[in-house]
């Protein structure tokens, strides 16, 4: 059976790896080293070493790396996971051109945390995990039957009051559902263990600083 994507929720305030460890963004379309090239402010990008986490993150000296990447595979999916300085939701939607881009972004620094779809070179989906639900994008409700059936966001003509609705449910535990969502609808599962702790090829994906900082 698939791993839902629930774990991403809590791995983000977890002990294996700090959420700086834990930008993923993935893609239906292109391969992991495409992705990469279109993520990255350099080319050509060289696939390195597989590295941990840990190890990924310990390139990092905000110098000469800012950002560190890990390249896999899940199905249909292609993924990295970024250690530093990411994009994140800030991404230049032209990454996803011929292809569909997912975003899951911690954003430890400034919280909540965002995920993202991006398709044809256009941002989709965008809305805050865990924290109320104020979609954006060309299919803002593409998610909205999905998440109030899994009990993740108010439904939206409901006549209870919404506040008290998100302050039944943790912050944590909302994230989790929509996570959970998002992987069903479209069909993504990432393995936790080998993100946190396996090893995988690398790529340096940023060498100055996110145009978000």
């Amino acid at each position: 059976m698939p791993e839902s994507l629930a774990w991403i929720a809590d791995a983000w305030g977890g002990a294996h790896l700090n959420a700086r460890d834990l930008y993923i963004t993935c893609a239906r379309g292109l391969s992991s080293e495409q992705l990469a090239g279109r993520m990255a402010d350099h080319e050509p990008v060289a696939i390195g070493a597989a590295l941990t986490g840990r190890e990924a993150s310990a390139l990092v000296d905000l110098k000469q790396v800012y950002c560190a990447g890990r390249l896999g595979q899940s199905g249909d999916w292609s993924f990295i996971v970024e250690s530093g300085g990411s994009e994140g939701w800030a991404l230049d939607p032209a990454v996803s051109q011929g292809a569909e881009v997912l975003i899951f972004d911690p954003r430890p620094d400034d919280p909540p945390s965002f995920f993202v779809y991006l398709a044809d070179g256009a941002v989709q989906l965008h809305f805050e995990l865990g924290a109320g639900y104020d979609p954006s994008g060309a299919q803002p409700d593409l998610l909205r039957p999905a998440l109030e059936a899994a009990g993740a966001i108010a439904p939206q003509d409901t006549l209870d009051d919404v506040l008290g609705y998100e302050e039944d449910m943790s912050s944590l535990e909302a994230s989790g559902r929509a996570l959970q969502v998002i992987g069903e609808h479209f069909g993504l599962s990432l393995p936790r263990q080998v993100l946190e702790t396996g090893h995988l090829p690398s790529a340096i994906i940023r060498m100055s600083p996110p145009s978000s900082w």
